[in-house]
């Protein structure tokens, strides 16, 4: 009798430590799917950021350049 109690006791731990396993791996495989599907949307985020970040600095050194060109022209005169 004692030792069919002790064996059920372990086979209930047992089934809770694995059920349990089994939920964080179903909830861990579901985040996982639903980022990876974000991911393309979010990088291509990214990169329309980047290239618009890129085109202002472009802009602004170009804009630096002509200013330092106006004024050496000016300068020489």
């Amino acid at each position: 009798m004692g030792a069919a109690l002790i064996g059920v006791c372990v086979a209930v731990i047992a089934g809770f430590a694995a059920g349990s396993a089994n939920t964080k791996a179903r909830r861990a495989r579901l985040d996982y799917s639903r980022t990876k599907a974000l991911v393309p949307s979010a990088r291509k985020a990214a990169w329309s950021e980047s290239l618009k970040g890129l085109r202002v600095i472009a802009t602004a050194a170009a804009v630096l350049v002509a200013l330092a060109m106006a004024m050496n022209v000016i300068g020489q005169r």
